[in-house]
């Protein structure tokens, strides 16, 4: 996986050479990545070029292509140039956060060389991108319940292959397990803590949802809620 390479196709034994620099940028909240192409030419030294600017060049990126102009050039050899660069539109990544595509560019350079006539040069390579995290939410079926009483924990979670493990913390405390392994809700029984706070009716319970692909942990999210003391067992002065 990665964010950026190069890869390069060429003519003559590679006295020149088509070399393709791709980046790309990703937003993790849509699931999505832009990637931008840099055109160069790379000739050898002593091989020469004298050719003006070229319209028409191609460069696919994820299958949709896109045409390019390049700039003229005129030396004596040993040169790297800059030719152009094609930014992409929003590509988006496979609901687990995953994604490969084909890149391909086309320049040109129609010269005769060394008595040969040369239209092209053609590049092309499939770049696995890195892996947009996918954290699953979790929400609440209520964010104030009786403890004892159930709450159901919605995980809508990007991939069906995504697991949890679901802990909670009271006030404040070190987390404490729930279950492991969930998937799309997991139906949790609050537990009584009401000894944990003997002078108030209520407390904070963070519940911790760490969304995990296959054994791989992508991400970290909580929910909130009020776990109250059930009045049944609140004391009351006459």
């Amino acid at each position: 996986m990665a964010l950026s390479g190069s890869f390069s196709g060429s003519i003559l034994s590679g006295k020149y050479k088509l070399r393709v620099d791709w980046s790309a940028t990703q937003n993790v909240g849509s699931n999505t990545s832009k990637v931008t192409c840099a055109f160069y030419l790379v000739q050898a030294s002593s091989w020469s070029l004298n050719i003006s600017s070229r319209t028409d060049n191609e460069a696919t990126i994820n299958g949709t292509k896109s045409t390019w102009t390049s700039a003229s050039i005129s030396n004596s050899g040993g040169k790297t140039t800059k030719l152009g660069s094609v930014t992409s539109g929003n590509i988006t990544h496979n609901a687990d956060g995953t994604k490969s595509i084909t890149l391909s560019a086309k320049f040109n350079i129609e010269a005769t060389i060394s008595g040969t006539y040369y239209s092209s040069i053609t590049a092309s390579t499939t770049v696995t991108l890195n892996t947009i995290p996918r954290a699953t939410t979790p929400t609440l079926s209520s964010t104030s319940v009786n403890m004892g009483s159930a709450v159901t924990i919605s995980l809508p979670r990007a991939s069906s292959s995504f697991t949890h493990n679901l802990a909670y913390s009271f006030e404040g405390s070190s987390y404490t397990s729930i279950t492991t392994g969930a998937g799309a809700s997991y139906s949790w029984t609050v537990p009584d803590r009401a000894s944990s706070i003997p002078s108030a009716t209520s407390g904070k319970m963070t519940v911790r949802c760490i969304t995990y692909n296959g054994g791989t942990a992508i991400g970290t999210k909580y929910a909130y809620l009020t776990a109250k003391v059930p009045t049944s067992v609140v004391p009351t002065v006459s």
